[in-house]
């Protein structure tokens, strides 16, 4: 069984998860590869036999450019898939949403998963002391029940095929309240007010070292450093310059500065790491 664990993180989350998940199946003896969908081409998703796809909900929906990444995914004809968002509140209909995108490629999609994780795009308001970033720092990441739900269900797929039993026994669906459906569209609705007024308020203050981290691991290019450092209007607000930058100086208005910090769950997340730059 060869699986591949392909995904999106902006401030590590997503990553903290998908590693958890390649931790716990190399445990069960299976052959796992783990990559971000920044370093390798989605054509290899081919040489699998299942594939896990993790992404952060952005607006209770996939991030536009994780929408883009997914156009045009190798055909299949039921290759089996299983999709975990990480989120803050309320996923919507993020991960319906992918399965939609993955099943019109002809992937069969065994389980949607929802892990709700910290917020990074509030933490870079809040004060280092506050409650919330000293419950966050406490919090014990070391056990996911959803990601471990995954894993089961992912087992029980595979053994089922291997002894030619029906694996939609197995199937986890989502079912979306009436509330939390009308919540999602407000949602999605005034997102894009707020996110256009963000972007205009990122700068940086006289701590910069111009190390060019951020130009570096931003994903959508956005960034550019040389006397002065320039943000473009490519922005995907995944917060991940304001939360990796080494001297805390890239801003968004006047909110941010001394406020938290986000580097995943165990404080170690550098996406350096993983554009092997």
């Amino acid at each position: 069984m060869k699986v591949l664990v392909l995904y999106f993180s902006g401030t590590g989350n997503t990553a903290y998860v998908g590693k958890y998940l390649e931790k716990h199946l190399k445990d069960k003896d299976v052959n796992v590869h783990i990559a971000s969908i920044e370093t390798v081409n989605k054509s290899i998703i081919a040489e699998y036999d299942y594939l896990i796809f993790g992404f952060p909900v952005y607006a209770c929906d996939l991030p536009l450019f994780v929408q883009d990444y997914l156009k045009d995914l190798p055909l299949t004809k039921n290759k089996m898939t299983f999709i975990y968002c990480t989120k803050a509140i309320i996923s919507g209909n993020a991960l319906l949403h992918a399965q939609d995108i993955f099943e019109k490629s002809g992937y069969s999609t065994m389980g949607i998963f929802d892990i709700s994780m910290p917020g990074s795009d509030g933490l870079a308001f809040i004060k280092k002391d506050s409650y919330i970033a000293r419950k966050i720092q406490k919090r014990d990441f070391n056990n996911i029940p959803e990601a471990n739900h995954l894993i089961e269900k992912l087992m029980e797929v595979h053994n089922s095929i291997l002894l030619g039993e029906d694996i939609n026994i197995h199937k986890v669906t989502m079912k979306i309240s009436v509330r939390k459906k009308i919540l999602g569209k407000i949602m999605m609705k005034i997102y894009p007010f707020f996110e256009n007024k963000i972007k205009k308020k990122f700068w940086v203050n006289a701590n910069c070292i111009k190390c060019k981290k951020c130009e570096k691991i931003c994903p959508s290019h956005n960034i550019k450093v040389n006397e002065t450092v320039i943000f473009d209007n490519k922005c995907y607000l995944c917060m991940r310059c304001i939360h990796q930058c080494p001297v805390e100086a890239i801003q968004i208005g006047k909110h941010t500065e001394g406020r938290f910090r986000w580097k995943g769950p165990e404080g170690d997340f550098n996406p350096l790491n993983d554009l092997k730059i």
